[in-house]
């Protein structure tokens, strides 16, 4: 604040530094202006000197350990140390294979002759030599009359068949229509039957021919079989069989037998199973051939 008062004539008016007034003069103060603007920054001065090193500060905690490094190259073999003591013996091996028999010595003199020895056993018999070749045939002796011609034996036989289409349920018989021909009474056969009856104790050839085709609603793939069966038994070996796979398919079956009758009157007949199928051309051929 600057408390000088300045007078027209020039004149220091500041009371306390002017010696030449004497005059008693009443200052007022004035109020304070406002504050000028900051001017600009000055420049930099220069660096001052290096301030003296700080003391050490405390050793900080080890880290981790780091990743262990690639092994090294192996380094030169060392010399050879000096050898052992010698061991202790060790026990003796097995003995060694006996070595080739050596030459036979020059023969001494003949000595007395000894006692004669028991006979030994008899030896094992030799093989048994070839055969000799077969001796010319001897002349043909003559004919001998002629034998009465025998009785001869009476046929008897059976054959039946069926033409139209017959659809047989499952477990049930093929059935023959007609009887086409018989011979003898051993065997017999009623038209519109599936029953050939055998009335005569002996052993007898039975054949039997015909298509099967599945019906039209049945239920594919489905296993056909058709089987002779004697007195309501199935005769084993004697079975023709088949597997459908497509609704118009058909199979030509064949079967035939040779069975013996022990007790009359017997029955045989033909017996589908696997389900109901179809039957066309069907033919029973029965012989009694023994």
């Amino acid at each position: 604040m600057d408390d000088r008062i300045f007078f027209p004539d020039g004149m220091c008016g500041c009371v306390p530094c002017c010696p030449q007034s004497s005059m008693q003069v009443t200052v007022l103060r004035g109020t304070m202006g406002p504050r000028g603007e900051t001017g600009p920054q000055g420049p930099a001065g220069q660096t001052g000197p290096q301030g003296p090193t700080g003391a050490q500060g405390a050793t900080g905690a080890t880290g981790p350990q780091g990743e262990q490094g690639i092994q090294g190259i192996q380094g030169v073999t060392g010399p050879t140390g000096p050898q052992g003591a010698t061991g202790a013996t060790g026990p003796q091996g097995p003995a060694g294979q006996t070595g080739p028999q050596g030459p036979t010595g020059a023969q001494g003199a003949t000595g007395a002759t000894g006692p004669q020895g028991e006979q030994g056993i008899q030896g094992i018999q030799g093989v048994t030599g070839p055969t000799g070749p077969q001796g010319a045939t001897g002349a043909t002796g003559a004919t001998g009359p002629q034998g009465a011609t025998g009785a001869s034996a009476p046929l008897e036989s059976m054959t039946a068949y069926s033409t139209p289409s017959q659809q047989v349920a499952d477990n049930a018989a093929v059935v023959f229509d007609r009887t086409a021909l018989q011979n003898g009474t051993a065997v017999s056969h009623a038209d519109n039957s599936a029953l050939f009856t055998i009335d005569q104790p002996g052993t007898y050839f039975a054949a039997y021919n015909g298509t099967a085709a599945p019906p039209a609603n049945a239920q594919l793939p489905v296993s056909n079989l058709l089987q002779f069966s004697l007195n309501g038994t199935a005769l084993n070996g004697a079975a023709t069989q088949h597997v459908f796979t497509t609704a118009n398919e058909t199979s030509a079956q064949s079967a035939s037998i040779i069975f013996t009758v022990t007790s009359t009157p017997a029955t045989l007949e033909l017996v589908s199973s696997g389900g109901t199928f179809n039957y066309t051309g069907v033919t029973m051929n029965l012989f009694k051939i023994g």
